[in-house]
């Protein structure tokens, strides 16, 4: 049985560095290709339709209280069904962790270390999130707690330091290009918030089960990631030259200047790039570990071992970029969406079937 103690407030700053990194790293490139100029525009639709899921998000929550998920589950729908429904959340964890690896390494490679072999820099990586994954899940919340401050104080410092640079009225004129692109921009921000759906596995470890409040702020601040460096992407470089970069957040840093005689100031980027993806690729190992089952302490850092290994093979064995962007462009966000609005309605017919005579909390 594991202790429930952690709070709200902790749980937020979890998901906030972990979800936030995702959506600075990975959605915001693929956001601007998809609606250009508009894509500002396509985070509030996709925020409207976020606020209406999220709703059916908490009633699954609620109807969880303290059980842990798989508990939950076994108890209305039994094993096959526990089997079917942790499967579908595990691929789409293992693709999740595939992704924030790749492009962790991709930006490292690009940007601080051209000279280093892929292979020295993703070993590098994968081993520190191993690590961090191994200390369990209060490791987790404890630098998150720590971290958290720090890399929300910098994004501050480059969105003003750069003010001076920005030109707002690059974001009109509004749809110019017709209603489709902003709906495609809308599907990547939707499709990329789905990691919300990682509540569902940690909501068991709270002091006080989530209300719709924190579900909702902790909505809106993820939103406000993806809007706050695509408003300062567009004005910055202008809708089409942001779309052309690889990532654009980190390209803001490059225009940061302190005083007159101090620039490159973008290794502190690399700080709020490392604190959020070692924190969301642990945060994975350990989710994937608990799905798979198994309380023996050499069990459970075997298969933590066996999943870092498989998360990082695209990055090892130097998949293009090129492809694998295309891959994600055209296909992740998409089957994202429908994945997460078919396991939440799913979920939530499963809230109105009766436990199983004699279950039990675990």
């Amino acid at each position: 049985m594991i202790e429930a103690s952690i709070s709200r407030i902790q749980i937020i700053f979890l998901m906030l560095l972990s979800l936030g990194i995702s959506n600075h790293v990975l959605i915001i490139p693929h956001l601007l290709q998809a609606a250009e100029r508009d894509a500002w525009f396509s985070i509030l639709i996709a925020y409207a339709a976020l606020i209406c899921w999220s709703v059916i998000l908490y009633l699954i929550l609620k109807s969880m209280n303290t059980l842990a998920f798989t508990v939950w589950l076994k108890n209305r729908i039994g094993k096959v069904g526990l089997w079917f429904i942790t499967g579908g959340i595990s691929l789409y964890l293992f693709v999740s962790g595939i992704m924030i690896v790749f492009d962790t390494t991709k930006n490292v490679k690009i940007y601080f270390l051209p000279n280093t072999h892929e292979f020295v820099i993703t070993l590098s990586f994968i081993g520190l999130s191993y690590i961090t994954a191994k200390g369990g899940f209060k490791t987790l919340v404890y630098m998150s707690a720590m971290l958290l401050p720090i890399v929300w104080m910098l994004g501050i410092g480059v969105s003003l330091m750069t003010t001076g640079v920005k030109d707002y009225g690059m974001l009109h004129p509004l749809l110019k290009e017709g209603i489709a692109s902003e709906l495609m921009g809308s599907v990547v921000v939707f499709g990329g918030s789905m990691d919300l759906l990682i509540l569902l596995l940690i909501q068991h470890r709270l002091k006080k089960p989530l209300n719709y409040g924190t579900i909702f702020i902790l909505l809106s601040l993820l939103v406000g990631l993806i809007m706050g460096p695509t408003l300062g992407a567009i004005a910055s470089f202008g809708p089409f030259q942001a779309e052309n970069f690889r990532f654009p957040a980190f390209e803001q840093w490059r225009l940061v200047m302190i005083g007159s005689s101090i620039s490159h100031v973008d290794f502190f980027a690399v700080f709020q790039l490392m604190a959020g993806s070692v924190i969301r690729t642990s945060l994975i190992v350990h989710l994937l570990c608990e799905l798979a089952g198994g309380h023996s302490q050499k069990f459970r850092q075997t298969v933590m071992l066996i999943i870092s290994v498989i998360i990082s093979l695209p990055s090892l064995l130097r998949l293009s970029d090129i492809v694998m962007q295309k891959l994600i462009h055209d296909y992740f966000y998409t089957y994202s969406l429908w994945f997460g609005v078919t396991l939440t309605t799913l979920l939530f017919l499963i809230t109105f079937v009766p436990q199983w005579k004699g279950a039990r909390n675990e």
